[in-house]
């Protein structure tokens, strides 16, 4: 998928400050460094022995970001956990309280983006006690979840942060506070993504619940996800095919890792 920030532009001199970037080699996990690359948050960190204006500090909790400047250089931003929950200028106290009880998973406003009218759309990051902001026309969306084809309704609402429901029942949406990039009430998805004129699957896993969701998340062995699975394994769509839990486990574990979740081509 392509991503607005590109590999060859990671901040290598500031993330070897953070003890990020050792010996030539990022010690980023795969999907840490793929949510940089796609404009989220990476999950948190622990950070020791850092030189901060002027400041020792011992140990530092944090999520990491990029951010390209108006000079169209990328420069990487920490994101501690706070004490107290971190105003956002645009939000009035009746939108904060709706993001923070969970009664909103997000809220849209419009803004002034150089020149241009466009959707930010704001979330909140429970973890760091912040608001997250990102403008829809930036997030890809997979071509299939679960083996679902999405439509252009459907792409839409989960490029603004809302919650979109599959056939099978699955119901996720888009989180730019997320590592991965989406929420589910179920802790796995597979999604089917067209890159270099083929079809690409990546299979999430353990990803977090939507917000306010008071139901048990399940384990995500859908009808869908069954059939997007039997389908990475023939290399077609075979409708016939049925796999049990345990062929589904056993396949997971040798499912090689890719930067978003697993990644299996064909």
């Amino acid at each position: 998928m392509e991503t607005p920030i590109k590999e060859k532009e990671l901040p290598i001199a500031e993330l070897e400050k953070l003890g990020l970037y050792k010996d030539g080699a990022l010690t980023l996990k795969d999907n840490d460094i793929a949510a940089l690359l796609a404009g989220r948050r990476t999950d948190l960190h622990s950070l020791h022995n850092l030189e901060m204006d002027g400041f020792k500090i011992n140990q530092l909790d944090a999520k990491l970001s990029l951010m390209r400047g108006e000079d169209g250089k990328v420069a990487l931003k920490l994101h501690p956990i706070y004490k107290e929950v971190q105003p956002h200028p645009l939000l009035n106290e009746k939108e904060t309280k709706q993001l923070l009880a969970g009664k909103q998973e997000t809220i849209s406003k419009t803004v002034n983006d150089r020149g241009m009218e466009r959707r930010l759309v704001i979330e909140y990051d429970e973890q760091t006690k912040e608001f997250v902001t990102y403008f829809p026309y930036q997030v890809e969306v997979p071509f299939k979840v679960n083996g679902e084809t999405l439509d252009e309704k459907q792409k839409k609402a989960f490029q603004n942060g809302e919650v979109i429901e599959l056939a099978d029942g699955t119901r996720l949406r888009h989180s730019a506070a997320d590592s991965k990039g989406v929420r589910s009430d179920n802790k796995r998805l597979i999604f089917s993504v067209l890159l270099d004129g083929g079809l690409s699957y990546l299979v999430m896993r353990g990803l977090r619940h939507l917000s306010g969701n008071g139901n048990i998340q399940n384990d995500g062995y859908t009808a869908g996800y069954n059939q997007a699975i039997a389908d990475m394994m023939v290399g077609k769509p075979k409708r016939d095919l049925e796999m049990t839990v345990k062929d589904q486990i056993d396949f997971d574990q040798h499912s090689q890792e890719n930067r978003t979740g697993h990644n299996v081509s064909r």
